[in-house]
């Protein structure tokens, strides 16, 4: 993750994006991603795995833009980061959903088990620090203190590629798939434990 920001978060880049997209407004770019992601559950649950995988990356690309804008345009707001991360946890959860509706070489039962922990652990890290933060055990409000294995990116990164191959190899779609379950299991953890260490010393 932090290579991804190192890259991402170049001042020229992060111009140049701002400057292309501005025709919308940051929150409307936060909007838009979430009624595409919206679109792209429907689409896989109707059976056009590929399609609505394209639809969701288009959602995602929607969704990198808005801060971009924000900062470029000098409109960034509390309002805006609420939003922002807020639909991040729909997005989440109507991507992990999706995969209720694929092929796994487990029963259904304990595939749906499986998914409902992996949603568990991809919503619960960022919890974790906003939370930790919002109750002043570890005061954290940029995200730097509680520092995690991963982000949102490399468990979608996975989930993505599990999902195309998916038709082709089940198999090796669902060992994609428990990469992403014990990475996001483990970021849990460790976030946890890293909260509870850091609001010893802050006390």
């Amino acid at each position: 993750m932090a290579i991804q920001k190192d890259i991402f978060n170049k001042p020229w880049l992060q111009t140049a994006i701002g400057r292309t997209f501005k025709f919308l407004s940051p929150n409307t770019w936060t909007t838009v991603s979430l009624i595409i992601s919206f679109g792209a559950f429907i689409v896989v649950a109707l059976g056009h795995l590929y399609w609505g995988v394209l639809l969701f990356v288009i959602g995602s690309m929607c969704d990198f833009v808005d801060g971009k804008v924000a900062r470029y345009t000098g409109t960034s707001s509390k309002f805006g980061a609420f939003w922002d991360g807020t639909v991040d946890r729909f997005v989440d959860a109507l991507i992990v959903g999706a995969f209720f509706y694929l092929d796994s070489p487990l029963p259904p039962r304990q595939m749906h088990m499986l998914l409902y922990v992996l949603l568990f652990c991809i919503l619960l890290p960022p919890f974790i620090v906003a939370y930790a933060n919002h109750r002043g055990a570890v005061p954290d409000p940029h995200e730097k203190v509680v520092w995690r294995f991963a982000f949102r990116a490399e468990p979608l990164i996975l989930l993505g590629i599990a999902a195309m191959f998916n038709t082709r190899s089940p198999m090796t779609s669902f060992v994609l798939f428990l990469l992403a379950f014990v990475l996001m299991a483990a970021t849990v953890v460790q976030s946890l434990i890293v909260v509870y260490v850091r609001a010893k010393e802050y006390e």
